[in-house]
């Protein structure tokens, strides 16, 4: 007898209650998770909405689905995790940057996700994002105290890609970005929407003796 094909993720996921054999130890909440990990690789989540049935959002749903990602053993293959739109805040980001599953991800998109100046730290201090290769944090009143944190974080040094778009770094920030010795790998840098005004500072990051290997700097 032929031994069955070994299913792909998606097939597991679409198998009923088996997902993966582990369907009956799964929450409704955690098999909406499962199946938003994407070939093992990509954890992929752009809107709070997916997890509620009546159109609304829960008032901790935040804080409580970093808490459930931190605990899922499955996400231990991932290497880019995608979680806008969620109200995940500092506490949320604490929880993830905790984990015990979670693996030195490459890319990590957190766009409005509410995590301001801690959550930026948070990210900036963590060594299990120092693997980071692309970082989204467009929307997250981020100010030049946030921006300060990841331009000196001895973590973030592998990082190309610098999403900042519609934050709050200002002047301040933009300098501190400028002036960064930890950085120097970015290639792309988006600093739209900060409230960079002075010449000054346009002129540092066009102009950065730190920052050689930038090809494309937004900043308006």
């Amino acid at each position: 007898m032929q031994e069955d094909k070994v299913k792909n993720w998606e097939e597991l996921c679409n198998d009923g209650e088996n997902y993966g054999g582990e369907g009956k130890n799964l929450s409704p909440k955690e098999k909406i998770l499962f199946e938003n990990i994407k070939d093992k690789k990509v954890l992929k989540i752009q809107d709070a909405y997916l997890f509620s049935k009546t159109g609304k959002i829960e008032e901790d749903h935040g804080k409580n689905l970093a808490e459930m990602i931190a605990n899922f053993p499955f996400i231990k293959t991932i290497s880019s995790m995608i979680l806008t739109h969620n109200q995940l805040g500092p506490d949320g980001m604490k929880l993830l940057a905790e984990s015990p599953y979670l693996p030195k991800i490459i890319d990590l998109h957190l766009g409005s996700n509410n995590l301001g100046d801690e959550g930026a730290k948070i990210i900036a201090e963590s060594e299990v994002f120092s693997e980071l290769v692309t970082l989204n944090l467009e929307c997250n009143g981020i100010t030049a105290e946030g921006a300060k944190a990841l331009a000196q974080s001895s973590v973030l040094t592998k990082l190309e890609y610098l999403n900042m778009v519609d934050n709050r770094a200002g002047d301040e920030g933009a300098l501190a970005i400028a002036n960064s010795d930890n950085l120097s790998n970015l290639t792309y840098l988006h600093l739209g929407g900060n409230r960079v005004k002075s010449d000054e500072a346009k002129a540092a990051l066009k102009n950065s003796p730190k920052l050689t290997k930038l090809e494309k700097l937004k900043v308006f």
